[in-house]
């Protein structure tokens, strides 16, 4: 009587893999043939108001923007954070590059599924700060104001010993990370990789969203053309600094963006490359001001 249970086990087993793929090849079809871009999941929407966006760092997800969200609890704005593509609980297609271009488009196409009828304020944290300039840049209607918190800035940076001894540091850093294979088939190789992720860079390592991990590192961060997509740009942009960050570098803003920057404002807080109980604060009092300039 075990035989016909486990063939049926066997046949449901082979239909649900059958439909994995036909997923997969509609979804390769729909989003890379037909370059339909990628709806995001919303951790955040809340609130009526002025629009305010906020999109996290790599290896995270919209639940880092908690503390910045009940800022603004009874206020009239509304807060949307979404999980961008390949983390959280968006989608996390194999095949993309994971560059900003893949990821201001998924951006810029949530934002359009939104129906607002005014830009809104487009709050970017690490990784999340270069999708902003880049959604910016390509749909500038859609943006009333920027503000960057520890943008990793590695382009453009003024041809000086100290930043190229850090950039070389940090690029065979993230080399290290990126040549780095790991099989997520035993336990003790999860935890090391969620200790390391945690400890280290700060991101929420999965099987699923390893790819798009690596991938947006390379091809996001490390591959980035920041400065250039700045420079195109007149959209005011709050760029904020944390004084103890080490996975970031501050350069003079003239030499980077050139010296036509009276759009952009610096600022320092102390704080270190994480959304902290003060960073968030000052997060707020800048949004507040974005939108009410």
């Amino acid at each position: 009587m075990s035989e016909p249970g486990h063939l049926g086990e066997l046949t449901h087993s082979n239909q649900g893999t059958i439909i994995v793929k036909m997923n997969r090849i509609l979804d390769k079809f729909w989003h890379r043939t037909l370059k339909q871009p990628y709806h995001l999941k919303r951790t955040v929407d809340t609130g009526q108001g002025a629009p305010v966006v906020l999109l996290h760092g790599i290896g995270r997800s919209g639940r880092v923007w908690q503390r910045v969200v009940e800022g603004f609890a009874g206020q009239p704005y509304r807060l949307v954070a979404f999980d961008l593509l390949g983390f959280g609980e968006s989608p996390k297609p194999h095949w993309p590059s994971y560059n900003v271009d893949d990821h201001a488009a998924a951006v810029i196409n949530s934002i359009e599924k939104l129906g607002l009828n005014q830009p809104v304020v487009l709050v970017g944290h690490s990784m999340g700060s270069l999708v902003s300039v880049r959604v910016a840049r390509t749909r500038p209607d859609l943006v009333k104001h920027l503000v960057l918190y520890e943008m990793p800035l590695y382009d453009g940076l003024p041809e000086k010993k100290r930043y190229q001894l850090r950039l070389d540091l940090y690029r065979k850093f993230y080399e290290k990370i990126i040549s780095y294979n790991p099989t997520f088939d035993d336990k003790k190789t999860m935890r090391l990789i969620e200790r390391f992720g945690r400890k280290v860079i700060g991101f929420e390592v999965t099987p699923e969203t390893w790819q798009p991990f690596i991938k947006s590192l390379d091809n996001t961060i490390i591959k980035q053309a920041i400065a250039q997509d700045i420079q195109a740009i007149d959209v005011p942009m709050d760029v904020i600094y944390g004084t103890f960050d080490m996975f970031v570098i501050r350069g003079d803003l003239q030499q980077t963006f050139g010296t036509d920057s009276d759009h952009i404002t610096a600022h320092n807080i102390r704080a270190t490359h994480v959304i902290s109980v003060k960073a968030s604060r000052f997060l707020v009092e800048r949004i507040q001001a974005a939108v009410l300039g």
